[in-house]
């Protein structure tokens, strides 16, 4: 059946994802020692990185946004007005993926959105969708009807896996329910500049999280972790491209970072999508190194972004299709490699994630 005659089918029907396979919600009980996550992927074409990702044998998979392309058609590579039906279709277009039944059928995953899952490319608090838009997020990852999560606007989430010493906290942050209209400007063109349309928007009162996610997110950090992983859809470290990212939003950035860096238990690695290549940031914010491991490019990428500075880059870039593994080692003082992998199972790099002695120049906040 062609994609377009599926989508008339489904327009036609009641709107609501047909014999989807279940996507496993990871129990608090699993025991938790490699993370894998990834962003970016059409979900009308093969997507063979996902058999990787299985390959891999990882205890859960992170879907950090853009699972799903739903303002934009690959094939007349043109972006279109979204609905709730058009939305429900291309969910269902994803859930007949092969490759993504494949990995869902043996993997745990845990979700959030970027702009083209959300419904729109520039897309935050104003989105007039956002309410259906969620319930049919929550709806695919199977979320329970009776969570926490589905009382409250937005899709931040989080959860806390394995017994004491060896706890890891997963935070997933919702940057498009509340985010502030962003900043347009003019950017340079060619390689070295910044390729994005944003720039930073300084106003007092612009916010990505917003108050009550805020708010949430102290009392998330609060509780007794060996190892968290804070997922955003877009970059935090990196903040000089002009996409979608922290930076765009620099009082957020600060205090995301101070607040992370503030953390008391633990050791907390960023992760981020969003930008079609895969690199490593790092910031010293006061005494504590911040990780910002992103990796982006699930089907596609743009040889162009990688251009732009990054002045924190310490890993990278890697720009194929690729997916981020973290890897923990249970010792005393656990140790973290960070890994880039490809469609066909290779490292094409790997980072360890330093305990505090510097292993290359940083930056510092």
């Amino acid at each position: 059946m062609s994609r377009m005659l599926l989508g008339v089918l489904l327009s036609l029907s009641c709107c609501v994802i047909a014999d989807p396979v279940r996507v496993q919600m990871p129990s608090s009980n699993l025991s938790v020692s490699r993370i894998a996550f990834g962003s970016c992927a059409f979900q009308s074409v093969e997507q063979p990185i996902f058999r990787a990702v299985v390959n891999a044998q990882p205890d859960l998979y992170i879907s950090l946004g853009d699972a799903i392309y739903g303002d934009y058609d690959v094939v007349t590579k043109s972006a279109y007005d979204v609905t709730p039906q058009t939305l429900r279709r291309e969910w269902q277009v994803l859930a007949d993926n092969p490759d993504w039944r494949y990995l869902v059928e043996r993997v745990p995953v845990m979700a959030i959105w970027d702009n083209h899952d959300y419904g729109h490319h520039s897309a935050g608090a104003e989105f007039s969708l956002k309410s259906e838009s969620e319930n049919i997020f929550l709806d695919f990852f199977s979320e329970p009807a009776a969570s926490a999560r589905r009382k409250r606007p937005g899709v931040y989430d989080s959860q806390i896996f394995g017994s004491e010493g060896r706890r890891v906290q997963i935070i997933l942050l919702d940057t498009r329910s509340f985010k502030s209209a962003p900043v347009l400007a003019p950017r340079p063109k060619g390689a070295g500049g910044s390729l994005g349309k944003y720039a930073p928007n300084k106003d007092s009162t612009a916010t990505l999280l917003g108050e009550d996610q805020w708010r949430w997110l102290e009392q998330q950090l609060s509780n007794q972790a060996d190892v968290r992983l804070v997922a955003s859809s877009g970059q935090v470290v990196a903040d000089e491209k002009g996409m979608d990212e922290w930076g765009n939003y620099p009082l957020e950035r600060e205090r995301l970072l101070n607040l992370i860096a503030a953390t008391t238990s633990g050791r907390s690695i960023l992760i981020s999508g969003n930008v079609h290549f895969t690199e490593v940031s790092a910031v010293d914010v006061a005494s504590t190194r911040l990780i910002d491991f992103t990796s982006s490019g699930l089907t596609h990428v743009n040889r162009a972004y990688p251009k732009a500075p990054n002045r924190y880059r310490v890993a990278g870039p890697y720009i194929d299709m690729s997916f981020g593994l973290v890897e923990i080692s249970w010792t005393p003082d656990p140790e973290i490699r960070l890994k880039a992998i490809g469609v066909n199972g290779g490292v094409h790099f790997e980072y360890r994630v330093p305990n505090g002695t510097p292993v290359s120049p940083l930056i510092s906040h």
